[in-house]
């Protein structure tokens, strides 16, 4: 075979040998097991070469996935913080119904001469006023 003739020498994902699992993966100690005089073979040169072109590409894909990571990270950030200030919100506007609507309701039981029961009416519909207002707003 002549050595400038083009051979793939990525590895086949597809290949029918990953059933054999080995508990080493290859080349983990390239430079201690290769000697000088493997390293100037050609198959030992074109097949370090295709791996480092293989860890490139993988290199390339993981620099674009960390700037997607980024961009979601932010978008993330953002989301949690209008998340927070909706519930702030929602919490808010049912405390203000309900309070409002207890107060309404307490209206009629009030026969006290020092509180009058027009004032106790009026604040809770002042309450339930706002709080509609806020959630109307807010939206």
């Amino acid at each position: 075979m002549n050595d400038t003739e083009d051979v793939d020498l990525s590895p086949d994902k597809g290949d029918s040998s990953s059933d054999i699992k080995s508990p080493k993966k290859p080349f983990t100690k390239l430079a201690v097991e290769l000697s000088p005089e493997d390293l100037q073979s050609s198959g030992v040169q074109k097949m370090l070469l295709a791996e480092i072109s293989r860890l490139e590409h993988q290199a390339a894909k993981y620099e674009a996935n960390r700037d997607l990571l980024a961009d979601a990270d932010k978008k993330v950030a953002v989301l949690e913080v209008t998340n927070k200030k909706n519930t702030v919100y929602e919490v808010l506007y049912s405390a203000g119904l309900a309070i409002g609507s207890g107060l309404i309701g307490l209206t009629p039981s009030i026969s006290s001469n020092n509180f009058s029961p027009l004032i106790v009416l009026a604040f809770g519909v002042v309450l339930i006023g706002i709080a509609v207002t806020a959630k109307w707003r807010q939206k």
